[in-house]
């Protein structure tokens, strides 16, 4: 029975936050932003636009969390915001700018499978696609902003795409986390509902553990590409 209470004092929360509150336009405004930087990023063939383009998502991430966090005024969530913040506004580009593309030299992205223009007409059609299987009307009322559901499903399926297009092991690394930011957008939609703070430590300990999985394949590779076949004899037992 001391659940009740608490039950529904987080209902008359999430009643609050409706669409037309000021925290859930803000949250709608950022879900909004970060659907255009994945636009951006497909848009673009410049590995060091895909990092900012990245960081930008990251930082709004962010502030959205911080938005609810202010909310439900939840420590829990403002430790989370900070700490999105931190780990991928910041400290994920600039491992990425540092460690990827300045030591592998990476400017511009050729290992296509499509050109830009398609890729684009793809995204716009699978973000319709996303408001089409997601049933607003059919989500419960006033979390956070049920448009943020839909816009979060777009941002996963975006960063399928960037994944399926680019060829390069970079760009398919920001394609993931493209999703994983698209995942944790909508963790934080049905935050009433979810205990999403689990979910998030889990997805930012791999993204931390794929981003140094990739460094060092990328920097494998990298030797193996300008190793000579004498250097590679030399490598035998």
């Amino acid at each position: 029975m001391a659940g009740l209470p608490l039950a529904a004092a987080v209902a008359a929360s999430v009643e609050k936050l409706s669409a037309t509150s000021l925290a859930g336009t803000l949250v709608t405004l950022s879900s909004v932003l970060m659907l255009l930087a994945a636009f951006a990023c497909l848009g673009s063939k410049l590995f060091s636009r895909y990092v900012v383009y990245y960081a930008f998502q990251s930082v709004v991430l962010a502030f959205a969390c911080g938005v609810v966090a202010f909310h439900f005024h939840s420590a829990d969530l403002w430790a989370l915001a900070f700490i999105t913040l931190a780990v991928k506004g910041i400290a994920i580009p600039l491992a990425t700018g540092g460690l990827l593309l300045e030591r592998l030299e990476l400017r511009r992205d050729v290992a296509l499978s499509t050109g830009l223009s398609t890729s684009l007409i793809i995204g716009a059609l699978l973000t319709g696609f996303a408001f089409l299987v997601i049933p607003l009307q059919d989500l419960p009322h006033g979390v956070v902003a049920t448009s943020a559901v839909a816009l979060s499903t777009a941002l996963v399926l975006l960063g399928g795409l960037c994944m399926v297009v680019r060829r390069h092991i970079v760009a398919q690394l920001i394609g993931w986390l493209i999703t994983e930011n698209g995942v944790f957008l909508g963790a934080i939609a049905l935050v009433a509902t979810f205990p999403f703070i689990v979910e998030a430590g889990i997805f930012l300990d791999l993204v931390a553990a794929v981003l140094i999985m990739i460094v060092f394949v990328s920097g494998i590779t990298r030797r193996l590409a300008e190793a000579t076949a004498s250097e590679l004899r030399e490598l035998r037992g």
